[in-house]
């Protein structure tokens, strides 16, 4: 079996070597995907952490099974050639992924496909979006954080005008006027990104009801889209107080890292609730 496992991962490996070197390639020159890194490496994480439930002692010989594996290598080919012939990456780099999963489930059987498939789906946090979806994701988010940041100023500010327009706030304070332009990075989408991959691997870290970790899972997405509103008034703060050189460069990129700080602070507060909601008794 780990013969059989180790020739087709090479055989992957060949394969969609392009793929790989495009995903590395993609992480290293655009920030909004550069947690793609870390995906993989939390994978095997997973696969280590969990290494004590490897149903090694109950093999899968079925032919269902294998042909099951066989039909999602099949599937693959497919979507790869498919999205080869149409000039579309990201079924390509998805069809990697149903690859990997199609030798586990080929190669190991069903126990051990349940037992890692979560590290395998994971993956997909790590491919990056289409840019025509990505950007029609981005500028809702844009507006949105727009609107709230110009509301917030106008509350602290009282004395000031703050009109939105769109995505850009503009401001006057006397004879003096300025503009925020929310751009495409602090849409928010990255840090949805990131806080959605981070929930759902808490939320299957941990030994949780099913109901729990959906709750986990669909609180992620507020949270994000609230430290994101929270960046952009600070950001906007920043430049009506005239410190605009602490909103830009290194400096607003340590504020991306600290909401970061503060969306993880809330999803473990409210994990902690969910874990202390019910007390367990004797049956």
């Amino acid at each position: 079996m780990t013969v059989q496992a180790v020739i087709l991962a090479a055989l992957l490996g060949f394969h969609y070597r392009h793929v790989l070197y495009s995903l590395v390639y993609y992480w290293q020159n655009n920030g909004d995907w550069s947690h793609g890194f870390v995906i993989p490496l939390f994978s095997l994480y997973y696969l280590y952490a969990r290494r004590d439930r490897l149903p090694v002692q109950f093999p899968d010989r079925r032919a269902t099974t294998r042909m099951a594996g066989a039909l999602l290598i099949a599937l693959a080919f497919v979507v790869y050639t498919g999205s080869t012939i149409y000039q579309i990456e990201y079924p390509k780099r998805l069809s990697l992924v149903i690859s990997v999963m199609g030798v586990v489930l080929m190669t190991c059987g069903w126990p051990v496909a349940r037992w890692c498939w979560f590290a395998v789906a994971f993956l997909v946090f790590a491919l990056p979006l289409p840019e025509r979806l990505y950007f029609q994701l981005t500028m809702p988010l844009r507006v949105v954080a727009a609107q709230v940041s110009g509301a917030v100023l106008q509350a602290i500010f009282p004395n000031m005008i703050f009109e939105v327009q769109a995505v850009v706030v503009h401001y006057w304070d006397g004879a003096r006027h300025g503009q925020l332009d929310v751009e495409q990075a602090c849409s928010g989408i990255r840090l949805l990104i990131a806080m959605m991959a981070l929930g759902v691997a808490t939320a299957f870290v941990s030994d949780r009801p099913v109901w729990q970790r959906m709750v986990i899972i669909l609180a992620c997405m507020p949270i994000a889209i609230f430290c994101n509103f929270i960046r952009v008034t600070l950001t906007g703060l920043l430049h009506v107080k005239g410190h605009s050189d602490l909103a830009t460069g290194f400096w607003h990129t340590l504020l991306g890292l600290g909401m970061l700080g503060i969306a993880f602070g809330i999803y473990l507060g409210i994990s902690y609730v969910l874990s202390h909601l019910f007390v367990e008794g004797e049956s």
